[in-house]
């Protein structure tokens, strides 16, 4: 809302000062030289800008767009290999027979402890 109340009032200033100065003038662009009202030349050259900054405003919201797609693609493809990941540790877990709850955030997984435990310290200690 206060950015259509600053362009309303930027262009009833353009057009006050369009109106007051109303007098005939020489242009020149590189070689053609032509005569044209200040009026016109003060309205086009508000058009051009308009223009541009509409330009600029949709290049860089367009990269944004495309910067934000591209993130929500790495987000997917991350939580599937993270879902993948943990369902091998599942099986993984479930085959040592130990219990580990897949929703919790610690990084060690906790083993039932076996009776082949005890003779498998006692032979790395051999």
């Amino acid at each position: 809302m206060p950015f259509i109340i600053i362009s309303a009032i930027v262009a009833i200033l353009v057009a006050i000062l369009a109106l007051q100065n109303s007098m005939m003038v020489d242009l020149t662009l590189f070689m053609w030289s032509f005569r044209l009202n200040l009026v016109l030349v003060v309205l086009i050259s508000v058009i051009c800008g308009l223009l541009l900054g509409v330009a600029w405003g949709l290049l860089v919201k367009t990269k944004g767009m495309w910067r934000m797609r591209k993130l929500n693609e790495q987000i997917a493809l991350l939580e599937d290999d993270k879902r993948v990941l943990r369902d091998k540790v599942e099986q993984l877990m479930k085959a040592q027979g130990g219990v580990m709850d897949v929703n919790d955030t610690s990084t060690t997984p906790t083993a039932a402890p076996t009776a082949a435990a005890p003779a498998a310290d006692a032979a790395v200690k051999k």
